[in-house]
């Protein structure tokens, strides 16, 4: 069944207007036929099942009751080059991201104003959107805007880590925190130079603990991956 993607709320028997580009993709290049049935994703209340009535609308016909993951995971991750910090958009929503958090820190090389970084939030939700629909996603990722590290102390869960790679204690791996299964979980990961020893202070100040990805340095696109796999693997193996 074909799929559409709404950054907006819905309900049963809602007549669905879709913009230029919702309609080309779902009338021309799907193809898709009045009367035909879709599946509507929303933002936030949902999934539906629905029909298309006369381009570009769509009725929503009734929900759908999918089952979704209970345990909720914040990805913090500093700013890193673009082609590598969109690669990492694009596999954490792959691998069950819920919410991206974007800040900056000391070693951080990429500088954004206010206005680039506006921009850049436009594209970076494009990435999630076209990651969303390929891997077909019953909810989207969502993607605060760029902050500070100390604003990271907004985004707290139950169980709260900074990959650090300084931290050797074998107590202090990835895997020890998982075991307990928190319901839901934020990660930060750092630039390409690595975190301060003084914002790792901050950040434990806050309350997050430092853990290790095990022996090897990793990039931090890769150690973004490495965290999300973990926790998949914790969740649907050891879990």
């Amino acid at each position: 069944m074909k799929q559409v993607y709404l950054d907006q709320n819905v309900s049963v028997q809602d007549v669905i207007c879709l913009d230029v580009k919702q309609a080309h993709h779902i009338f021309d290049v799907l193809r898709t036929t009045s009367k035909e049935k879709i599946r509507i994703v929303t933002k936030n209340s949902g999934v539906f099942f629905g029909h298309v009535e006369n381009k570009p609308n769509l009725v929503v016909d009734s929900m759908v009751d999918v089952f979704e993951e209970n345990q909720s995971i914040t990805l913090c991750c500093a700013l890193i080059k673009q082609d590598k910090f969109e690669w990492m958009l694009q596999k954490a929503c792959e691998l069950g991201v819920h919410k991206i958090v974007p800040f900056v820190s000391k070693n951080t090389v990429v500088k954004l104003d206010e206005k680039k970084a506006e921009k850049k939030l436009i594209r970076w939700n494009e990435i999630l959107l076209a990651a969303t629909k390929q891997c077909n996603r019953n909810t989207l990722v969502e993607l605060e805007p760029v902050i500070t590290l100390k604003e990271l102390s907004n985004y707290k869960s139950e169980c709260n880590l900074v990959a650090y790679e300084k931290e050797n204690e074998p107590s202090k791996h990835m895997a020890r925190y998982l075991k307990d299964n928190p319901q839901s979980i934020t990660v930060c990961i750092g630039p390409e130079g690595g975190f301060e020893e003084s914002e790792i202070q901050v950040l434990n100040e806050f309350g997050f603990d430092n853990c290790s990805l095990g022996k090897n340095i990793l990039r931090a696109e890769t150690a973004a991956c490495y965290v999300l796999t973990a926790i998949e693997y914790q969740n649907h193996v050891e879990g």
